[in-house]
Protein backbone atom coordinates (compact mmCIF):
# COMPACT_ATOMS: atom_id res chain seq x y z
CA UNK A 1 0.00 0.00 0.00
CA UNK A 2 2.86 2.25 0.56
CA UNK A 3 4.42 1.70 -2.32
CA UNK A 4 1.14 2.45 -4.53
CA UNK A 5 0.72 5.97 -2.36
CA UNK A 6 4.32 6.69 -3.53
CA UNK A 7 3.48 6.06 -7.44
CA UNK A 8 0.37 8.25 -6.69
CA UNK A 9 2.26 11.09 -5.35
CA UNK A 10 5.19 11.17 -7.44
CA UNK A 11 2.67 11.16 -10.76
CA UNK A 12 0.89 13.87 -8.51
CA UNK A 13 3.84 15.45 -8.64
CA UNK A 14 4.76 15.34 -12.12
CA UNK A 15 1.36 16.51 -13.49
CA UNK A 16 1.45 19.49 -11.11
CA UNK A 17 4.79 20.47 -12.63
CA UNK A 18 3.88 20.43 -16.13
CA UNK A 19 0.44 22.34 -15.28
CA UNK A 20 2.78 24.79 -14.11
CA UNK A 21 5.30 24.67 -16.67
CA UNK A 22 2.51 25.03 -18.96
CA UNK A 23 0.96 28.00 -17.39
CA UNK A 24 4.24 29.72 -17.11
CA UNK A 25 4.91 29.38 -20.79
CA UNK A 26 1.47 30.59 -21.51
CA UNK A 27 2.15 34.20 -19.55
CA UNK A 28 5.46 34.56 -22.06
CA UNK A 29 3.99 35.15 -25.44
CA UNK A 30 1.55 37.70 -23.20
CA UNK A 31 4.36 39.72 -22.67
CA UNK A 32 6.16 39.72 -25.68
CA UNK A 33 2.67 40.75 -27.11
CA UNK A 34 2.64 43.66 -24.71
CA UNK A 35 6.61 44.40 -25.45
CA UNK A 36 5.67 44.98 -28.69
CA UNK A 37 2.67 47.11 -28.34
CA UNK A 38 5.21 49.32 -25.61
CA UNK A 39 7.93 49.84 -28.29
CA UNK A 40 10.32 47.91 -26.20
CA UNK A 41 12.95 45.86 -27.87
CA UNK A 42 13.44 42.02 -27.62
CA UNK A 43 16.09 40.41 -27.10
CA UNK A 44 16.94 37.03 -28.43
CA UNK A 45 19.60 34.54 -27.22
CA UNK A 46 20.83 31.47 -29.19
CA UNK A 47 23.93 29.68 -29.56
CA UNK A 48 26.80 31.26 -31.93
CA UNK A 49 26.33 28.25 -34.14
CA UNK A 50 22.61 29.91 -35.44
CA UNK A 51 24.19 33.11 -36.13
CA UNK A 52 26.62 31.15 -38.75
CA UNK A 53 24.08 29.40 -40.28
CA UNK A 54 21.68 31.83 -40.47
CA UNK A 55 25.03 33.85 -42.57
CA UNK A 56 25.30 30.76 -44.60
CA UNK A 57 21.64 31.06 -45.56
CA UNK A 58 21.76 34.55 -46.72
CA UNK A 59 25.00 34.06 -48.54
CA UNK A 60 23.53 31.10 -50.47
CA UNK A 61 20.36 33.17 -50.97
CA UNK A 62 21.94 35.73 -52.73
CA UNK A 63 24.39 34.15 -54.76
CA UNK A 64 20.50 32.34 -56.50
CA UNK A 65 19.02 34.25 -59.12
CA UNK A 66 15.61 32.32 -60.00
CA UNK A 67 13.09 30.96 -57.58
CA UNK A 68 9.96 29.04 -57.68
CA UNK A 69 6.95 32.03 -57.94
CA UNK A 70 4.48 32.50 -61.01
CA UNK A 71 3.99 34.16 -64.20
CA UNK A 72 1.05 34.21 -66.54
CA UNK A 73 1.31 32.71 -69.64
CA UNK A 74 -0.45 34.62 -72.16
CA UNK A 75 0.43 33.06 -75.44
CA UNK A 76 0.84 29.58 -76.87
CA UNK A 77 0.51 28.48 -80.58
CA UNK A 78 2.72 26.06 -82.71
CA UNK A 79 2.98 26.06 -86.72
CA UNK A 80 4.61 28.12 -89.48
CA UNK A 81 3.57 31.47 -88.23
CA UNK A 82 3.92 30.91 -84.54
CA UNK A 83 7.00 32.51 -84.26
CA UNK A 84 6.07 35.53 -85.57
CA UNK A 85 3.09 35.97 -83.46
CA UNK A 86 4.74 35.14 -80.41
CA UNK A 87 6.85 38.15 -80.84
CA UNK A 88 4.09 40.09 -82.06
CA UNK A 89 2.05 39.56 -78.81
CA UNK A 90 5.51 40.42 -76.91
CA UNK A 91 5.71 42.76 -78.43
CA UNK A 92 2.23 44.09 -78.25
CA UNK A 93 2.05 43.37 -74.07
CA UNK A 94 5.17 45.25 -73.72
CA UNK A 95 3.54 48.76 -74.98
CA UNK A 96 0.49 47.75 -73.37
CA UNK A 97 2.29 47.18 -69.98
CA UNK A 98 5.35 49.36 -69.28
CA UNK A 99 7.37 48.08 -66.46
CA UNK A 100 6.43 44.41 -66.81
CA UNK A 101 8.52 41.73 -68.07
CA UNK A 102 8.15 39.70 -70.92
CA UNK A 103 9.48 36.07 -71.94
CA UNK A 104 9.80 33.94 -74.87
CA UNK A 105 9.89 30.22 -74.82
CA UNK A 106 9.94 27.55 -77.66
CA UNK A 107 8.39 24.20 -76.19
CA UNK A 108 8.38 22.05 -78.78
CA UNK A 109 6.18 22.30 -81.07
CA UNK A 110 4.76 25.51 -79.44
CA UNK A 111 5.91 28.81 -79.04
CA UNK A 112 4.85 30.51 -75.82
CA UNK A 113 5.09 34.27 -74.04
CA UNK A 114 5.09 34.42 -70.66
CA UNK A 115 4.93 37.46 -68.21
CA UNK A 116 5.56 38.74 -64.68
CA UNK A 117 8.03 37.49 -62.21
CA UNK A 118 5.94 37.13 -59.04
CA UNK A 119 6.64 35.61 -55.80
CA UNK A 120 2.80 34.79 -54.99
CA UNK A 121 -0.33 33.68 -56.51
CA UNK A 122 -2.08 36.93 -55.25
CA UNK A 123 0.42 39.14 -57.58
CA UNK A 124 0.20 37.23 -59.98
CA UNK A 125 -3.86 37.28 -59.95
CA UNK A 126 -3.66 41.15 -60.17
CA UNK A 127 -1.89 41.41 -63.15
CA UNK A 128 -4.13 38.69 -64.83
CA UNK A 129 -7.38 40.76 -63.98
CA UNK A 130 -5.91 43.33 -66.12
CA UNK A 131 -4.75 41.43 -68.75
CA UNK A 132 -7.75 39.09 -69.25
CA UNK A 133 -9.74 41.50 -71.46
CA UNK A 134 -7.18 41.78 -73.71
CA UNK A 135 -5.76 38.40 -73.46
CA UNK A 136 -8.46 36.05 -72.64
CA UNK A 137 -6.76 33.19 -72.37
CA UNK A 138 -3.97 33.89 -70.28
CA UNK A 139 -3.35 31.81 -66.77
CA UNK A 140 -0.98 31.71 -64.14
CA UNK A 141 1.47 29.05 -64.22
CA UNK A 142 4.22 27.99 -61.65
CA UNK A 143 7.67 28.71 -62.84
CA UNK A 144 10.94 29.36 -61.99
CA UNK A 145 10.99 33.45 -61.76
CA UNK A 146 13.98 36.19 -61.40
CA UNK A 147 14.81 37.72 -58.48
CA UNK A 148 16.91 40.46 -59.66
Amino acid sequence: MLLNLNKKSFLSMIFMSAMVTVLTAQDYPLQIYADIENDRRIGLHHPKQVEELLSMQIANNRLQKNVQGYRIRIFSQSGQAARGKAYAVKDDFLNSFPGQRAYEQYNEPNFQIFVGDFRTKTNALYLLKQIVRKYPSAFIVNSSININ
